[in-house]
């Protein structure tokens, strides 16, 4: 039985970073779960559902270790996970009824989904010396990224790019607070935990407040012309027709 678990055990290997193995298996087949019945609800044939959830489990963290270039690719370095999520698809294909009556359910396995994939992210950039900035931007794409290629290869606008509650906002939040707290010199797994809490908050908060990223936002291009024009009007007065009192008068002559 030792033997199993060695064996196991040297199959599953972490992404990078802090996250423990576990939480980079969970976080792909919760994705796998949610791209299967994305592509069921948009009644996609059995190669489409495989396509669909191997593109959300793994689109974001293909283009990660892309990013970072000499890591190593994820995708490439764990079959069985593979054909787990597979596996996975065919279930989902053939049993999507047993997951239409769990709404709340899945909408709670996606965010989870999104914030483990935030803290691989972030976890893996700042552990390659991305830096701060480089390191959020991560955790933001690995949360998100799965989704929008998803989205992209069934001819659909990406969820992140549309007025809705907190998505993308929610990643760039928890990979934000992960790497603050790491930064800061505190327990990796604290900044962790952080993450998926912030993930879960602002997503949750999004929705019970209704929050939404507008699509029609206020021209402020008036407002901040406005001293412009004003400034302008003097500078041609002072310097190119004279006073009020001189414009009044060649206005009367006219």
């Amino acid at each position: 039985m030792d033997d199993v678990f060695v064996w196991f055990a040297e199959r599953i290997t972490a992404s990078g970073g802090v996250v423990p193995a576990f939480i980079d298996y969970f976080a792909v087949v919760v994705g796998v779960v949610t791209g299967a019945m994305f592509a069921c609800d948009r009644k996609l044939d059995i190669v489409g559902v495989i396509a669909c959830g191997l593109l959300t489990a793994y689109g974001g963290g293909i283009l990660r270790d892309f990013l970072l270039q000499d890591e190593g690719v994820y995708f490439m370095a764990h079959p069985y996970l593979f054909l787990l999520c597979v596996a996975l698809c065919f279930f989902v294909f053939h049993f999507r009824g047993i997951f239409r009556h769990l709404p709340s359910t899945i909408f709670l396995c996606d965010t989870l989904s999104v914030a483990l994939y935030a803290v691989a992210g972030a976890s893996k950039g700042f552990d390659c010396g991305s830096g701060f900035v480089m390191s959020v931007v991560l955790g933001t794409v690995v949360g998100v990224g799965g989704g929008a290629i998803r989205d992209s290869f069934v001819g659909e606008v990406p969820g992140i790019f549309k007025s809705s509650n907190y998505y993308a906002v929610a990643a760039f939040g928890g990979s934000l607070v992960y790497v603050s707290i790491v930064a800061w010199g505190i327990e990796p797994a604290v900044g962790a935990f952080a993450c998926v809490a912030a993930v879960l908050a602002l997503r949750y908060a999004s929705v019970y407040f209704d929050w939404r990223t507008g699509d029609d936002p206020v021209d402020l291009t008036p407002h901040v012309s406005r001293p412009f024009k004003r400034a302008a009007a003097l500078a041609r007065g002072l310097f190119l027709g004279g006073g009020r009192k001189e414009r009044s008068r060649r206005a009367r002559r006219r």
